[in-house]
This record gives C-alpha cells, sequence and structure tokens, in this order.
C-alpha cells in the first residue's frame, strides 16, 4: 500500500521516478574500532576530508570555467570546512576513541551543525546544514562510496551548494529530512522548476535506492509505492511538463500577444547563469528582477566593488542588448547578513543609511551591467525622496525605478512615479504587509485579496498617469488565476521564475486583454461595494 510522508513545500510540481538516497539513517550499532587500528582510522578520517576537499575544488573550478563564479564561491565554502579545525580534530579525537572513520566524520559534525542550530540564526542555520553536507561526502568517500549522476529524486536529510551544483541538472525532485525554504537548494529548486519537499523527517532516509516515488510539491507530500492511478497521474504530469518546455522553447522567438493584440513582455527573475539560460531557452525577453544580495548573505562585512563586480558581471555578459534589471541589495528581515546583525530597518533604508556603500555598491551595478540594458530597482520604497536619493548617485543616463511592495509605496505611487522610470510590484511582500501577516503565512498569503488588489490597482494606474512601465514581479506573475488581472489592470512586464517562462508566455497568447480588464475592474468594484456595506 502507498505510504504519505508529509513535509513543507519549498517548490511546487509533480514528479515520479527512482530515489536516488544521498544519505543514509544509520540502523546499525556503531563498531569499536581496537586500539591497535585507531591511528589507522584516524587517517583514513583526514583522508576522506581532504578527498572531499579536492572535490569541491574540482566543482568550483568546474563553474568557474563555465562562467558561474558566484556560485564557484559558494562551494569552495566546503573546503574552508573541510579544513575547519574544530571538525579535524573532533572526528580525529572520535576515531582515536575507537569510532569508525565514517560515523567519526558524521558525529564531530553534528556536534558543530548543532551548536550552530542552537544560535538560532538563519544565516549559521545555513551553515549548519552545509557542515553536514561536507562531511557526510567525506563520510561516503570513507565507506568507498562515490557520488552518482543517475536521473531520480534526490533524498537526504540536507543539501548543501555543492551538491546543488552536482545534481541539480539531473534531478527531477529533491525530497529533504530537514533543510529550508530559503536554502540555497530551495532558490535553486524553484527557479529550474524542480519540486521540493523540506521536513519530510528522518524516516524519509529510510527509502530505498531506487525506490520509486511520487514528490508532490504542491500537496507538500512524498509518496512510497504508489499505487497505479497516482503513478499514472504524475507521469502524465510530468510529461505535460516536459512537452510544455519544448513548446515553449521552440515558440521562443514569437512575442506574447493576447488575442486582441495587447503585447505583454516576459522576463525573468534570475540571479545566476543556470536560472538564466534556463529563462532564455525559454523566451524571457531579459530579467525583470535580478536579487544582489543573495550571495552575500554570509558576509562579514560590506562587500567590495571588486567582489560584487565579480558576483554580477558573468550573468549580465549573457544580457548584452537584454533588459537587465538589477534589484539594490534588500538587506533586512530575513535577510540579514553577520555585518548587519541587529538592525531594524530594510531595503533602500540599510543603504541610506550607509551611504559610501551605497555609492560603491551603484557603480558596481554600473560597471557589471555594461552592454545591457540597464534597470536599477531600489527595494522597500516608502517614499519619493528615497528615490531622489539614488538618483542623485547615478546621474543621469541610467533608468531608475521604485519596487511598490509596501502599502505606503502603493498609497504614494503617483508621487513616486513622478520620479521614477518604471515600477516593479513584488506581489509577495506587499500582500505580507498589507493583510498583516508572518512570514509563514505569506508564502500562502491570496495576492486576490480585495485589500491587496487595491493597492496594486493605484499603483499601477500611478504608472499610467506617469507614462511609465510597470512590471509585476512576485508570485501573482505566474499564478494562473491572479496573471490575467494583473494583465486587466494593465501590467505592461511580467517577471517569473525561469522555469515558467514558457508557460506564462502561452497564458498571455490564449487571454483575451478586454475580457481581463473587465474581470479586473469587476472584481475592484466588488471590493468598493463590500467596504461601503461595511461601513
Amino acid at each position: 500500500m502507498e505510504r504519505a510522508l508529509e513535509g513543507v513545500s519549498a517548490a511546487p510540481g509533480v514528479a515520479i521516478g527512482p530515489a536516488i538516497v544521498l544519505d543514509r539513517r544509520t540502523q546499525r550499532e556503531t563498531q569499536t574500532i581496537p586500539p591497535e587500528r585507531r591511528a589507522e582510522e584516524a587517517a583514513r578520517a583526514a583522508s576522506a576530508l581532504d578527498t572531499a576537499a579536492a572535490e569541491l575544488e574540482a566543482i568550483a573550478a568546474r563553474l568557474r570555467e563555465e562562467g558561474r563564479g558566484a556560485e564557484a564561491d559558494i562551494v569552495e565554502t566546503g573546503v574552508l570546512m573541510a579544513g575547519d579545525p574544530n571538525l579535524v580534530e573532533g572526528t580525529r579525537s572520535l576515531a582515536m576513541l575507537g569510532m569508525p572513520a565514517e560515523d567519526a566524520l558524521l558525529t564531530a559534525a553534528g556536534a558543530i551543525a548543532a551548536q550552530l542550530d542552537d544560535l538560532d540564526d538563519p544565516t549559521l542555520a545555513a551553515r549548519a546544514d552545509d557542515v553536514r553536507s561536507v562531511a557526510r561526502r567525506a563520510a561516503a568517500r570513507a565507506a568507498g562510496t562515490t557520488e552518482r549522476q543517475a536521473v531520480g529524486v534526490l533524498v537526504a536529510r540536507v543539501l548543501g551548494p555543492a551538491d546543488v551544483a552536482e545534481h541539480a541538472p539531473h534531478a527531477i525532485g529533491i525530497a529533504l529530512a530537514a533543510g529550508g525554504v530559503t536554502s540555497h537548494a530551495a532558490i535553486v529548486a524553484r527557479s529550474l522548476g524542480l519540486p521540493m519537499l523540506i521536513a519530510l523527517g528522518p524516516t524519509v532516509l529510510d527509502v530505498a535506492d531506487g525506490e520509486e516515488v511520487v514528490i508532490d510539491g504542491d500537496q507538500g507530500i512524498l509518496v512510497r509505492s504508489p499505487n497505479a492511478e497516482r503513478a499514472a497521474s504524475a507521469r502524465a504530469g510530468t510529461e505535460l511538463t516536459r512537452a510544455a518546455r519544448e513548446v515553449a522553447i521552440a515558440r521562443r522567438a514569437e512575442p506574447a500577444i493576447t488575442r486582441d493584440g495587447r503585447r505583454v513582455h516576459v522576463l525573468a527573475n534570475a540571479s545566476t547563469v543556470p536560472e538564466l539560460e534556463e529563462a532564455i531557452r525559454q523566451g524571457a525577453e531579459g530579467v525583470g528582477l535580478l536579487r544582489t544580495e543573495l550571495l552575500f548573505l554570509e558576509a562579514a562585512a560590506w562587500p567590495t566593488f571588486e567582489q560584487q563586480v565579480g558576483v554580477l558581471k558573468p550573468v549580465l555578459a549573457r544580457l548584452a542588448g537584454r533588459v537587465a534589471t538589477i534589484r539594490m541589495f534588500d538587506f533586512g528581515a530575513d535577510k540579514t547578513p553577520p555585518f548587519l546583525r541587529g538592525i531594524t530597518t530594510r531595503g533602500i533604508e540599510v543603504l541610506l543609511d550607509a551611504p559610501e556603500h551605497m555609492r560603491t555598491h551603484l557603480k558596481a551595478v554600473i560597471d557589471a551591467a555594461s552592454g545591457a540594458e540597464l534597470r536599477i530597482l531600489i527595494p522597500m520604497v516608502t517614499d519619493v525622496d528615497q528615490v531622489r536619493a539614488v538618483r542623485r548617485v547615478v546621474g543621469a543616463g541610467v533608468q531608475v525605478g521604485a519596487m511598490i511592495e509596501t502599502p505606503e509605496a502603493a498609497r504614494n505611487a503617483f508621487a513616486i512615479a513622478q520620479e521614477s522610470d518604471f515600477f516593479s510590484i513584488g506581489t509577495n511582500d506587499l500582500t505580507q504587509l498589507a493583510l498583516g501577516l508572518d512570514r509563514e503565512q505569506s508564502r500562502k498569503a491570496p495576492v486576490m485579496d480585495a485589500r491587496v488588489l487595491r493597492l496594486i490597482a493605484e499603483s499601477i494606474r500611478a504608472a499610467w498617469r506617469a507614462s511609465i512601465p510597470v512590471a509585476v514581479c512576485g508570485e501573482a506573475a505566474s499564478d494562473a488565476k491572479a496573471m490575467p488581472v494583473m494583465i486587466g489592470f494593465g501590467a505592461h512586464e511580467l517577471s517569473v521564475a525561469p522555469a515558467r517562462v514558457g508557460q506564462v508566455r502561452q497564458w498571455i497568447r490564449e487571454l483575451d486583454f478586454a475580457e481581463a480588464k473587465e474581470k479586473a475592474e469587476a472584481l475592484l468594484h466588488e471590493s468598493r461595494h463590500a467596504r461601503r456595506e461595511r461601513v
């Protein structure tokens, strides 16, 4: 009979295939190494760490050859972890007490990771997962096993950045016992359209290697021994997704135009080379949101000009002649690096409090974007003075836009539009803030709530009155129900995850703009009527 393991969805979608188990729950009693062999066991553990470090260096080198320098930098942090004196000495001590090399590696790493977890810091929690990932790699080498490149659903306790770099091209889904929705693995999974589950618990590690499983990122379950009906449905869904992607690639040169002739530009939310390449394959006309802060969330100090250019240039070099909308650092809240720990502000306010670093940041963005159609996007805007402050730094010749993702920005949209070259509406944060939801709830927040729709409509009207283009870059841009409403309100652009570009372009071709506009206006009318009745 089929068995469903419940987890938390980190990326939507459904897939079926063999499980590729990278971690195994230990169910045997740990043997004790005789005293005369313990020095040899300690040396075997140390050698395994050296091997893991060498593999990570090779992965990083390959990434650099592919122009993925930012990802290479992340993977190289694993090399430092493999040589961490605490991990090395902890492993040696346990081996000298009689613990086998594999167990010594995992136990020492587990102790370090537990200490990081206890600090209750999201950034350090991510580092804890990476320590476990490095130790798992080393333990596998000590046991004489190697990583495989088979196609299937990856099953592990957690995945580190090197695991993602190695396996993502071959994975059809990811199922983790632990993990987080803001982890590097989750970001890559969402951008590449891989269904992903986290927090499945340790029992997921009991899945047999090669066992057929269904991963359902929509319902948040991993199904073992799926019945014939579920398996057939999953295969059909996988085939439809594959076929739709092929159609999207074949039609990538065709513009996205509604049945009654309205052109809508579809761009991508992309921050890495693989994301950008997939987006362009599916017909993206450029990047509508490039997040600059993601690869600096562990920085000990403000990143230098050279560091920022080094991260941005490999991506932006592929956007010559295309739109490149680069969002300024959106530090704060759950995206607070160590050097800013304790701040209470977020987005543009953080940068305005550090004017020299803001100037360095903007200079790096402009330098890295040479050849692309650069647009600078200001995060978490609340008033027009913030836009003016950025304009004074960048000067003439560079497009500057406001991200409308706070209720204050929506209410001040007309004034902000007078100083902006474009708007980009971030529906995720706008929904969360307008409805007073916390971070967990905001992932499920209803963008179609009347209070949110009114703010979006007001912002788009303000953009039209100022004759500037307006984009939607939140989840609503690729939601089947919300997307027609955004276009009906008058959005010129939609910016979506790379894996959704082709689907959204096809939806636009099947849409009638006049009908979408009528429906959007009806929704606003209903919301106003309901509000008057409550009053």
